[in-house]
């Protein structure tokens, strides 16, 4: 009897163990390796939350963006197209990623209002002068 608890224990930590290692990581946990220069792909952020790939304005929006708050390099980051992910947890991310290789390098959290603007942005609309902001 007690060789068949023991076994019924440890084949529950296995499962246990391997149930954690599949579960999807968050965009958080997902993200941290690019702060040390690696990348990741694109179909584990997509995996990792609801991911909305954005248009070619929103894109050159989106890189500019990346390139100026704060400056990160003085070369263009890798990437031709962007992308809007969104994690279960409510954290929003903007990125850039290259379509042939299919790597994300490049990616900033996207507060409320910035998300805003990268939609006016997608809508097309400019700002007019005496327009409240």
């Amino acid at each position: 009897m007690r060789h068949f608890l023991f076994a019924t224990i440890a084949a529950a930590s296995l499962c246990a163990a391997a149930s954690a290692q599949d579960r999807p990581k968050t965009l958080r946990e997902l993200f941290t390796p690019l702060a040390h220069g690696a990348c990741v792909a694109m179909d584990d952020v997509r995996k990792a939350g609801a991911t909305v790939q954005l248009t070619p304005d929103q894109f050159q929006f989106v890189r500019a963006f990346y390139m100026a708050v704060p400056p990160v390099s003085h070369e263009l980051p890798p990437g031709d197209k962007a992308f809007l992910a969104k994690g279960a947890d409510g954290l929003a991310v903007l990125g850039l990623y290259d379509d042939d290789g299919d790597q994300v390098c490049a990616v900033f959290e996207a507060t409320d209002w910035l998300e805003r603007l990268v939609d006016e942005v997608g809508r097309g609309e400019t700002g007019k002068l005496g327009q409240p902001s």
